[in-house]
């Protein structure tokens, strides 16, 4: 790593000389360069310059909060990164535009918290800087650049299609309100179903009816263990109406009739 940029720029944003979406994209920026050298970054244009990241982080400490952020957001909009898909600069040219109101986290958010974010429209990109934290496992990935750019890529997801986010919007919304009215309680105490539910709630932005379907499934899934049975059809009336019943408490028939009206079904 390269320490000593890295946490020049920790310092400026914790001394408020730049904002959150401007650290996070410098951090992505030490961790690139760091990583993949002078293959980090390429341009999307002949026309412009080839990437000079010294020249970019003289040229961002001279600028104010608002000069840094649309400077950065220039470069995220004009060159491509090695080795990640072209959706995280995306995020983050959308976070530095202030399009997306994404959320900085300095902690791995717990899935009820992310859960609670989404239902009021953001989602948290988690900034882990502490020496030598960052260099270890985050959950399921190798470090906290690895966690950071998960986090943008769902980002993406969430935030690209504005009719998609008002749905996923107003699922969360009602997965939250039905928890809280303890709709799942009976569920939540077999820990597959936990751990699936955790998904759930904080790691899958996909359009509604998929993530309907995959609430569905796993409320059969509880059933099926409970009773020791292998196939839905043979799971008893009763069970069969515990699951429908709380589907149409927490969708209603006609706002999932509406998302089947317009959804597109993607093989993949």
């Amino acid at each position: 790593m390269e320490l000593e940029n890295l946490f020049q720029s920790i310092a400026r944003w914790r001394a408020g000389k730049i904002d959150d979406p401007s650290y996070a994209a410098l951090f992505f920026l030490h961790w690139q360069m760091s990583i993949h050298g002078k293959r980090f970054a390429s341009r999307l244009h002949k026309g412009d310059p080839r990437p000079n990241p010294a020249l970019w982080l003289l040229e961002i400490t001279a600028l104010d909060r608002q000069q840094a952020r649309h400077y950065l957001r220039g470069i995220f909009e004009r060159y491509q990164f090695f080795g990640v898909i072209g959706n995280v600069p995306m995020a983050l040219a959308a976070w530095l535009e202030m399009a997306w109101p994404l959320t900085l986290c300095e902690h791995i958010p717990e899935p009820r918290e992310v859960l609670r974010m989404q239902a009021e429209g953001t989602r948290p990109v988690t900034v882990l800087s502490c020496w030598p934290r960052m260099l270890n496992p985050v959950l399921t990935k190798p470090n906290a650049f690895a966690f950071m750019v998960h986090d943008l890529e769902h980002a993406w997801k969430f935030y690209h299609d504005p009719g998609m986010f008002r749905q996923q919007r107003e699922l969360f919304r009602l997965l939250l309100t039905a928890e809280a009215e303890g709709r799942f309680d009976a569920y939540l105490v077999d820990p597959v179903f936990s751990t699936k539910f955790d998904y759930l709630i904080s790691d899958m932005n996909t359009h509604p009816l998929h993530a309907a379907q995959f609430l569905r499934a796993i409320l059969v899934e509880f059933h099926l263990r409970r009773e020791n049975l292998h196939h839905p059809d043979d799971l008893p009336k009763v069970a069969r109406d515990d699951v429908a019943g709380l589907m149409v408490h927490l969708l209603g028939a006609e706002w999932l009739a509406d998302i089947e009206r317009r959804m597109i079904i993607n093989p993949a």
